[in-house]
């Protein structure tokens, strides 16, 4: 895991603040305390204690642009190094009974959060090895001073029962901190995981909107030259070979066509409004995975054909996509008589009627598709939306002739 090397390097820069804060609080007691008992001179043993909790920082300093591998065994070297120079300092202040021995566990719970399983319990055995030596082994203030009122003798009992709660709160926080670096390492696997998972499936939509694209190229030449193919056939007077080879080359184009586009076998001849969207939504999926259909309007709307109108949908879709559209709208209206159906994207690559020519032949296919269904196409660019404008009046129900009795 690439992130971690990073993580410990901060921490040691975090520790050096730390320290020198640690120290700078330490200086400023001992200094009070001479204000306070004037004969109270800090010792230079102690002088010698304050000094040692800045060397890991002087290690940090020398070492912090090290190779990122090596940054957490020199995070967990320093805090080696602050176990060490902590003792010294409570050795030298009175021993285990000075409220200064629980900083030890600032260094442990740091070294639970970040080190190896036995780098961690390492130093907790270092940890209590020390707290339970300075206990018995320790440098005594003088006994008329103030600083001995801070860190005098204490009976047995209430001394063991602080080596007691230190032991247990040692132990604890560093189960703790091994515990959440467990459950972090899990979490981080796991959205490394889903990130994998992420990339597999945008790469996939690209190779399939890549391939639909191709697809997508092909079937415009194509169904314009089953287009002029079957408007060559009807001219008058054209020899029987040039009419055969006509019928072959438009039967050709039009399975070649079949074969690159997956049709909608199963669309009735007459499909309510709702379904031909719906439908036009899963068919632009496979070109554009992000593209967000909105539709509005009476979705129980007939329209028939339905093929036809989901042709001119689709390529008004190919169009949208094609200008790097993010959003497409379908909007069915009814003024009066006359059906409106609007289709309006945000591409930002085409704002203008010349920047549409790239696409004139899927435009003109969508013009003799309505002129066939009797409806006529507007386009309008705007500034932040392009829009087609697509009307035809409402066909008038045959009126029944009345029969006599």
């Amino acid at each position: 895991m690439t992130a971690l090397p990073n993580v410990h390097r901060v921490w040691r820069r975090r520790l050096i603040a730390l320290r020198s804060l640690l120290v700078l609080s330490l200086a400023l007691a001992l200094l009070t305390l001479r204000r306070v008992s004037p004969e109270l001179l800090p010792p230079p043993n102690v002088l010698f204690g304050l000094a040692a909790l800045l060397v890991p920082s002087l290690v940090a300093v020398c070492s912090l642009n090290a190779r990122p591998s090596r940054q957490r065994a020199l995070l967990g070297v320093e805090l080696a190094l602050d176990l060490l120079a902590v003792l010294i300092v409570v050795q030298q202040l009175g021993g285990a009974a000075n409220p200064l021995s629980f900083y030890l566990l600032v260094p442990l719970l740091l070294a639970a959060l970040t080190q190896p399983p036995r780098g961690a319990w390492g130093l907790l055995a270092l940890t209590l090895a020390g707290y339970l030596l300075v206990g018995l082994w320790h440098s005594a203030p003088d006994p008329h001073s103030t600083l001995h009122a801070l860190s005098r003798e204490l009976s047995p009992t209430h001394g063991l029962g602080m080596s007691v709660v230190f032991v247990a709160l040692a132990g604890v926080l560093t189960l703790l901190g091994q515990v959440i670096q467990t459950l972090s390492r899990d979490q981080q696997r796991q959205q490394e995981r889903l990130l994998e998972l992420a990339g597999r499936r945008e790469r996939l939509y690209q190779v399939a909107a890549t391939l639909a694209h191709q697809a997508h190229e092909l079937n415009t030449p194509l169904s314009s030259l089953v287009m002029l193919a079957d408007n060559a056939l009807q001219e008058p007077g054209l020899p029987d070979a040039t009419r055969e080879d006509l019928i072959q080359i438009g039967a050709l184009a039009r399975r070649v066509a079949d074969r690159l586009r997956r049709p909608d076998p199963e669309l009735p001849p007459r499909c309510d409004y709702g379904t031909l969207c719906e439908r036009l939504r899963l068919h632009l999926r496979h070109l554009q995975p992000t593209l967000t259909l909105t539709v509005e309007g009476d979705p129980g709307r007939a329209l028939a054909p339905a093929p036809d109108w989901f042709r001119v949908l689709a390529n008004l879709g190919y169009n949208a996509i094609d200008a790097g559209a993010e959003r497409l709208v379908v909007r069915l209206d009814d003024h009066g008589g006359r059906q409106v159906l609007q289709v309006s994207d945000d591409g930002p690559r085409q704002q203008g009627p010349t920047d549409r020519e790239g696409l004139g032949v899927g435009l003109a296919l969508v013009e003799a598709t309505l002129e066939a269904l009797g409806a006529t196409l507007r386009l309008d660019f705007h500034h932040q939306w392009s829009q087609a404008r697509i009307e035809w009046k409402t066909p008038t129900p045959m009126a029944t002739p009345e029969t006599g009795p």
